[in-house]
């Protein structure tokens, strides 16, 4: 069966987000692969001009499999992706990425210069995955409606924490404190656990946004975690002010 026109795909949405991340979603057809749809979404922030430049790979720190584990994006010149050695050829490395999908949908997300790190995290905000992230969460019986909601964004801010960290949840969610702030984006503190890992050391900034991606109109929460080194020595700074008084 031929493959639908791409003129009726899904519209892409692409948006800047706080911190001067940018983020882009776009809904998944069934017969498209979400790995090709998340590299087409990060060609297009990354290289409009020349999208097959863009190269993902991926490593997993722990067993070093190309199968999972955080992505990597690289600009990667037109000789650089017909050769067997790319090392000379290629571009320097890309801004930090992450990818999120969920049932239909692929999200990714491009840091600014100066990112140490990024995660982000998207999930359908349907009753199915309120009763399941409130299982997961612990609270698998919330006394209000509101508390099932809430557990949707709860989630995604968790993922895209354990993200950014480079780190699986492991159930390890009593761990994560969060301070909202004025500006409707929030805070998570360093991980306690952390003190011998630079990722865990660091305070994360966030920010979620509820989005309406799918054709039949199901909404979802997409949640990104980010720290840049500007933000390090700043926090850097206080600590060392508050210690000093």
């Amino acid at each position: 069966m031929p493959s639908p026109d791409p003129s009726q795909r899904a519209e892409t949405h692409v948006e800047p987000a706080p911190f001067g991340v940018r983020l882009a979603w776009r809904a998944l057809a069934a017969d498209e692969d979400r790995r090709d749809v998340a590299r087409a979404l990060l060609a297009s922030m990354l290289a409009p001009a020349d999208p097959g430049s863009v190269h993902v790979t991926r490593q997993c720190p722990a067993c070093g499999s190309s199968a999972h584990g955080a992505p990597v994006a690289r600009l990667l010149s037109a000789s650089a992706s017909t050769s067997t050695s790319t090392a000379d050829a290629a571009r320097p490395p890309a801004p930090l990425i992450s990818i999120s999908y969920a049932p239909g949908l692929v999200a990714v997300g491009v840091a600014p210069a100066g990112a140490l790190v990024l995660g982000i995290d998207v999930e359908l905000d349907s009753s199915s995955t309120r009763a399941r992230v409130a299982e997961a969460l612990g609270s698998a019986r919330p006394s209000r409606a509101h508390e099932m909601r809430g557990a949707v964004t709860a989630w995604t801010r968790l993922e895209a924490i354990a993200k950014a960290r480079r780190t699986g949840l492991h159930g390890a969610y009593a761990d994560v404190s969060f301070t909202m702030l004025g500006d409707g984006t929030w805070r998570a503190d360093p991980s306690p656990a952390g003190a011998d890992d630079p990722a865990q050391a660091l305070a994360l900034h966030g920010a979620d946004r509820r989005i309406t991606p799918t054709p039949n109109g199901t909404p979802a929460i997409l949640s990104l975690a980010y720290a840049s080194a500007s933000q390090s020595q700043s926090q850097g700074q206080s600590r060392s002010r508050s210690q000093s008084t």
